[in-house]
């Protein structure tokens, strides 16, 4: 009985971190399915300790696919080359807007989870942005494409702020912004997942510090244990990274294909069923 019941929280673990690292970047907002999920199939967190295993494996999959990249940032840095430190001025200009979302409105955006037929609403409104972003594709084709600046780096810190909401995909958002400011493909889906670097290290922090355990390492206390089995923990990380980073792989070919805008309709039918069944 013991084993069979290990065996089922041990698939059930799997089975979430494959919904993790598919939805951390397809632009189909891995929150708003999560709510819709709780709502509708009784599904519940899977609690903060495996939450932080997951985002870690997730994080994982964007520094390894944008491995050489990162690896050159970081000696342009080094050498205090202007492209370097530039790009990563704009990283830290596009996380702007999401710390002032979260810090001024965090109360506002928890009430949305308690509300499946807002959330279904604003997965309807995701897919409206993402049918939208196929205005892009006419520029590109125009030639019109803009270099990443400031500017831009700053519109797609807002589409990233903006899906802090449920329903609301952040990298669908970020990239939907920077094609509409003039990015092409693949700069605005390299910049949309360098930047989420920090957010989703910073999002594990949090989860992490909201456990108590970074307190009480600064107390100097005993930091108490994961409550969960640390094998299935480890093969749940890795499993969310494989997984994400097939996922990011999809998103670009996507991209290159000018077919970013197919996510919509299923974002559109998501919202819809879930408003009515609400």
């Amino acid at each position: 009985m013991l084993v069979s019941r290990a065996v089922t929280e041990t698939i059930k673990i799997l089975c979430l971190a494959v919904v993790q690292g598919l939805t951390e970047f397809l632009p189909v907002s891995s929150s708003g399915h999560l709510v819709l999920a709780q709502r509708f199939l009784g599904v519940q967190s899977p609690g903060p300790d495996m939450e932080l295993f997951l985002h870690v494996g997730t994080l994982l999959s964007v520094c390894l696919f944008y491995r050489r990249r990162l690896a050159s940032l970081l000696a342009d840095l080094a050498r205090g080359r202007r492209a370097g430190v530039l790009y990563a001025a704009w990283v830290l200009v596009s996380m702007v807007p999401a710390g002032v979302a979260y810090a001024t409105g965090r109360d506002f955006f928890d009430r949305i989870y308690d509300s499946p037929r807002t959330v279904a609403a604003l997965l309807a409104a995701n897919g409206a942005l993402l049918l939208l972003s196929a205005l892009a594709e006419r520029r590109s084709r125009a030639g019109r494409e803009r270099p990443l600046d400031g500017l831009r780096a700053l519109a797609m810190g807002v589409g990233q702020a903006i899906a802090v909401l449920p329903g609301i995909s952040r990298s669908g958002t970020s990239i939907s912004f920077g094609r509409l400011f003039g990015l092409g493909p693949k700069q605005a889906a390299e910049f949309s997942f360098v930047m989420s670097i920090p957010v989703i290290a910073g999002a594990a922090l949090l989860e992490f510090a909201e456990t108590g355990r970074i307190q009480a390492a600064l107390d100097g206390a005993e930091i108490p244990g994961f409550p969960v089995a640390v094998g299935p923990a480890l093969a749940a990380a890795a499993l969310a990274g494989a997984v994400g980073y097939a996922a990011l792989r999809t998103v670009v070919r996507v991209l290159d294909r000018g077919a970013f805008w197919m996510f919509g309709p299923y974002c559109l039918a998501a919202g819809a069923l879930a408003w009515i069944f609400a």
